[in-house]
């Protein structure tokens, strides 16, 4: 008799399981689990590869790229990149293009993981700035761009390039005009990671574009927000007077050929059709869909707001330094009084109501809305928290919440101690200590919540005392982590020196 075990699928199995439990998903992808392509099923039989007359991503001369060509009309870039690894493919792509070990990249301390990812490939060194964080949850809403004075008066010769963060996971969006103003003035690149943002050129009810804004390279997280299969992006290369003719030329091809380092030589046909299928779309009825998810999230927020115990994010986040534009589609849920943490709540949400959020923190929920969401999606949200109260009698973790975000706070004014580059600490002797050992030690890991993906510690960071102590609280909550040498952080990687 055939043994069982042999004949089990246990990763497509459970995505039946999750199937079959019909969750209503306030999360990534952007295509509303699938219902965006209703009208274009995602048939196995155009899996192709690089037959004659499909092109060659790597070298594309034929329909990638006109494909390509068309999504840089769209976007309002001089030239665009079909990108098959997410938006971390693209910001290494830009580090191992034009960064070299001993150069400096400025950017925000809560930048995703994916950039720390490119300053290993590069050998770069980080120069931080530090965030803005809102009061209530501690989450990082801007950039505290005064740092830049003082880099400048030290001198700008080693700057390669800088990095803004635009929008936040969460939905703030900085105004630029600072950032360019520094990057002019000092004759250096400014990219921009805009992983959240891709619909933001299709909608008039949706924040201004980075590339608008005068950013020289722009990355996006095609799939997070658009109707595009998983790991679908873009790389966008400004329309500057600087990157004209030959000198647009040499940096895209400089781009190319970090590209073709990093992305497969096998990509998927399917996905990049559906970079392509998107960008048509949301040219024809972008404007039309983006107003009504618009309109949706601010029903959404007006009736939730009316229940007891939680508040939602609105245009009061613009009152932060350098906030100008929100996106109201991130729909951010703050709990109150005597509410669970976030991340219990995310839990009962899923087991009760079949409802999955996009991410949870010690007291916020996120949840993205798309405009091919279920229908019913958004009464069932309002019903589950109508009827919180029944379930949370009891259960109070208000202090603890109330500590994370101190600390959180705290760590930040603190300032990050960079002791060696992201690249050193990687290819450095490491050793593995307890959690309680890893205290005033330099991490050789992250040491980061996901998602949303936003190192705690990065590699060649001091662990220092606050951040100790929220990471402490983190783990007490359950946190899951990525990028550790453990999950559950009973060991930590710290460079032995």
């Amino acid at each position: 008799m055939e043994d069982d075990r042999l004949s089990e699928r246990p990763l497509w199995q459970a995505l039946q399981r999750y199937h079959q439990e019909n969750i209503r998903g306030f999360h990534m992808p952007g295509h509303g689990k699938g219902r965006a392509f209703l009208e274009w099923p995602c048939d196995p039989t155009l899996d192709m590869t690089e037959v004659p007359g499909l092109d060659d991503l790597h070298s594309p001369d034929g329909v990638i790229a006109q494909a390509e060509a068309r999504a840089a009309h769209a976007f309002g870039a001089e030239k665009t990149f079909f990108l098959v690894q997410g938006a971390t493919v693209g910001l290494q792509a830009l580090s191992l293009a034009f960064l070299r070990e001993g150069d400096e990249i400025i950017l925000p301390r809560h930048s995703h993981r994916s950039i720390f990812g490119g300053l290993v490939l590069s050998g770069a060194r980080p120069s931080y700035l530090p965030s803005i964080c809102e009061e209530v949850t501690g989450l990082p809403v801007g950039t505290d761009l005064s740092a830049l004075d003082s880099i400048g008066k030290k001198g700008t010769d080693n700057v390669k390039a800088l990095l803004a963060l635009r929008p936040t996971y969460w939905g703030t969006v900085e105004d630029l005009e600072g950032w360019v103003k520094k990057a002019q003035a000092w004759k250096k690149p400014l990219w921009v990671d805009e992983a959240h943002g891709a619909a933001f050129s299709f909608s008039s009810a949706l924040p201004s574009t980075a590339l608008q804004q005068g950013a020289q390279a722009v990355v996006q997280g095609s799939h997070k927000t658009l109707p595009v299969l998983t790991q679908g992006a873009m790389l966008h290369l400004g329309k500057d007077g600087a990157l004209h003719s030959k000198v647009c030329h040499k940096k895209a091809e400089l781009v190319r050929k970090a590209l073709t380092i990093l992305q497969t030589t096998s990509p998927s046909y399917l996905l990049l059709s559906s970079l392509d299928l998107a960008r048509a779309r949301m040219e024809e009825e972008g404007e039309f869909l983006w107003q009504k998810t618009v309109e949706r999230a601010a029903f959404l927020r007006h009736r939730l707001n009316r229940v007891k115990g939680i508040y939602c994010w609105g245009e009061e986040v613009k009152a932060y330094p350098t906030v100008t534009e929100w996106d109201p589609t991130k729909l951010l849920v703050v709990l109150k009084e005597s509410y669970l943490t976030g991340y219990q709540l995310q839990k009962l949400l899923r087991e009760k109501w079949a409802i999955e959020a996009e991410l949870a923190g010690p007291n916020y929920l996120l949840f993205l809305l798309s405009p091919f969401d279920h229908p019913e999606n958004d009464q069932a949200l309002l019903e589950a928290f109508q009827s919180l109260h029944f379930f949370t009698e009891g259960i109070i973790e208000r202090e603890s919440r109330e500590v994370v975000s101190r600390l959180f706070h705290q760590g930040q004014q603190e300032g990050i101690e960079v002791l060696c580059t992201p690249r050193e600490a990687f290819l450095a002797s490491r050793r593995l200590v307890s959690f309680e050992e890893a205290l005033h030690q330099i991490s050789a890991q992250f040491i980061c919540p996901y998602p949303p993906g936003i190192p705690l510690v990065a590699p060649g960071e001091l662990i220092t005392p606050a951040l100790w102590e929220v990471v402490r609280e983190l783990r007490r909550m359950g946190v899951h982590w990525q990028g550790a040498y453990d999950g559950q952080l009973h060991k930590i990687a710290v460079v032995d020196i």
